[in-house]
C-alpha cells in the first residue's frame, strides 16, 4: 500500500510542476493525427557561423523520424519544475553524399530547473525551408550522432 501511495505522490509531483508548452495536432504521413510539443515554435534556425553546441543543459535523443516535412524528436530529460526550451540549429552546410546529409543541433535549456523528475517530450521541426534544388531528398542527424539519421523526401 505504501508503494502506490509513494508512486502516486512521485507521478503528482511529476505533472504538477511541468509548465504546459503549446500542443499542435499533425497528420503523422499515415493519416494519422497526432499530438506534440513544438520545439522553438517548430522552426530550424540557419546560422552559417554556427559550429556546434555550446555546452548546454543535459538531454538524450530516443527517437527520431520524419513525417511529411516535419522531423519528430523524442528526447529525455530531468526536470519538471521549469520551463524547458529547445532550439534545433543548421549552419546550412550539407555533406556530400548521395543523397545529401545535413547535420542539425539541438541545444537544451533547462533555465536552472533542478527538480528530478525524468520527462520525456516529443518535439517537431519544419523542414521544408531546408529543402534543396539539387534534390528530392536528404538524410538528417542530430548532434553528430548518425546511428539515428533520418531521410527526408519532398515532391
Amino acid at each position: 500500500m505504501r508503494k502506490i501511495i509513494f508512486g502516486s505522490l512521485i507521478l503528482m509531483s511529476m505533472y504538477g510542476c511541468k509548465t504546459k508548452q503549446p500542443i499542435v495536432k499533425e497528420e503523422d504521413g499515415l493519416g494519422q493525427m497526432q499530438e506534440m510539443l513544438t520545439g522553438n515554435d517548430g522552426f530550424i534556425t540557419v546560422d552559417k557561423a554556427y559550429v556546434g553546441p555550446a555546452k548546454g543543459d543535459a538531454f538524450t535523443i530516443l527517437d527520431m523520424s520524419v513525417a511529411g516535412d516535419s522531423l519528430h524528436v523524442a528526447v529525455q530529460y530531468s526536470g519538471g519544475c521549469k520551463p524547458h526550451a529547445f532550439q534545433m540549429i543548421s549552419n546550412g552546410n550539407l555533406l556530400k553524399s548521395l543523397p545529401p546529409q545535413l547535420p542539425l543541433y539541438l541545444e537544451h535549456t533547462a533555465n536552472a530547473d533542478n527538480c528530478r523528475a525524468l520527462l520525456t517530450e516529443k518535439l517537431a521541426f519544419d523542414l521544408k525551408p531546408l529543402r534543396t534544388q539539387s534534390g528530392k531528398k536528404m538524410k538528417v542527424f542530430v548532434n553528430d550522432d548518425k546511428t539515428k539519421m533520418v531521410e527526408y523526401t519532398w515532391e
